[in-house]
């Protein structure tokens, strides 16, 4: 990158109709790549794993556990009408805009400090909204892509991929539930019951990852507190849900239906791929969410020179050798559920698999003995 090539990032979604070259840019494409990267390096890995840290990656965890700190200086404000948002994370908000730019100034390499007018944006947008006081998936979309401008500069690279999950995002996801936790910040867009969880969304894609050729966890295993406490420290998944146990009250299937839904996925690696359609198809093609992104030249909303093909549409379903034979899946549209479909042959044991229909996520539970409880969620929401 030659001097002066770095710009301050600006919002380019403005309305609906600059979804589609959004879904057509450069940074569209880099940074699902980049997420799939991620992914890839901890297939497998436990958090607790040991992982070669070096003296940036440090740095990164220090200057994460300095911000951690300043939450715990920070006294509340007395709001008695208000349920969720306590303004003293205004206080918070505006002591790391701020510092960060000498925050980061401090762990990135001098020839590097040219790019802090893209980078400090990202960084300070990570943390969730001042004015909303509130945090959602976009917040955390944000830190992301401050890591993938960071290996755009070459500051990290492909080697450094598990440590940038298990190590430095994992302490993003500590600093942020303890901000969320102690100002009571509303969820950002959430869709209550039918989202995947009010704050987070990365950490049940990488946790997922990590538990792909588990032999002891399967995907319902989740569903038991217990097995969730006793291995929350080996995959960011199981301690995602175990957040949602320790913030949420009441029978799981009510508080976190799709969670509740997924868990009847037959394995861990379907998971996986389906937590990535729908990370798509909730985050990514969701005009609320993708409208406060903002680019500059490493997060470039150019055109990509890759034109993707229709099939490779969200609409595709991974699957393993090992499985039956799938017919193929009706094309669906952004923010349609079912990210989680697979088909159950006619017969088992069967030589010949014969068409089956494909079972949404929402009836995934049936197929288990057990019945479904006799409590009812509320219908989806509509789309806005």
């Amino acid at each position: 990158m030659t001097e002066n090539a770095f710009v301050a990032p600006e919002k380019m979604i403005k309305n609906v109709f600059d979804l589609n070259p959004w879904y057509f840019s450069k940074a569209y494409e880099e940074y699902l790549a980049f997420l799939h990267r991620l992914n890839d390096s901890v297939i497998g890995v436990h958090t607790t794993a040991d992982l070669r840290c070096n003296e940036l990656v440090i740095d990164f965890i220090e200057m994460l556990d300095g911000l951690e700190k300043w939450i715990d200086e920070i006294p509340l404000e007395e709001i008695s009408e208000q349920r969720f948002g306590n303004k003293a994370f205004r206080h918070f908000y505006e002591k790391l805009c701020k510092e960060a730019p000498e925050l980061l100034k401090n762990v990135l390499p001098s020839n590097n400090h040219d790019a802090l007018i893209e980078l400090v944006p990202y960084f300070t947008e990570s943390f969730g909204n001042s004015t909303r006081i509130d945090y959602g998936s976009g917040h955390e979309a944000n830190f992301l892509i401050f890591i993938f401008c960071l290996q755009k500069l070459g500051i990290f690279n492909d080697h450094d991929n598990q440590v940038l999950v298990l190590r430095i995002f994992n302490k993003y996801l500590r600093v942020c539930r303890h901000l969320q936790t102690k100002f009571k910040m509303e969820p950002a867009g959430s869709r209550g019951v039918h989202a995947i969880d009010d704050f987070q969304f990365a950490p049940f894609i990488f946790g997922s990852a990590q538990l792909i050729g588990s032999k002891s966890l399967v995907p319902d295993s989740y569903l038991k507190t217990t097995v969730v406490e006793a291995n929350a420290h080996i995959s960011l998944f199981l301690d995602a849900v175990n957040f949602i146990n320790q913030t949420k009250t009441g029978p799981f299937h009510e508080h976190s239906n799709q969670l509740w839904n997924i868990s009847a996925v037959p394995h861990w690696k379907k998971v996986n791929s389906g937590m990535f359609k729908m990370y798509e198809g909730e985050v990514l093609k969701k005009f609320p969410v993708v409208q406060h992104l903002m680019f500059g030249s490493l997060f470039s909303f150019e055109r990509t020179e890759h034109i993707k093909e229709s099939s490779e549409d969200i609409s595709q379903i991974s699957r393993d050798d090992s499985m039956p034979p799938v017919c193929q899946m009706p094309p669906r549209a952004p923010a349609q559920h079912g990210m989680f479909a697979f088909q159950i042959p006619a017969a088992a044991n069967s030589s010949t698999v014969r068409p089956a229909t494909v079972v949404e996520s929402g009836d995934l539970r049936k197929l288990h003995t057990e019945k479904h409880p006799e409590e009812r969620c509320p219908p989806p929401m509509p789309e806005p």
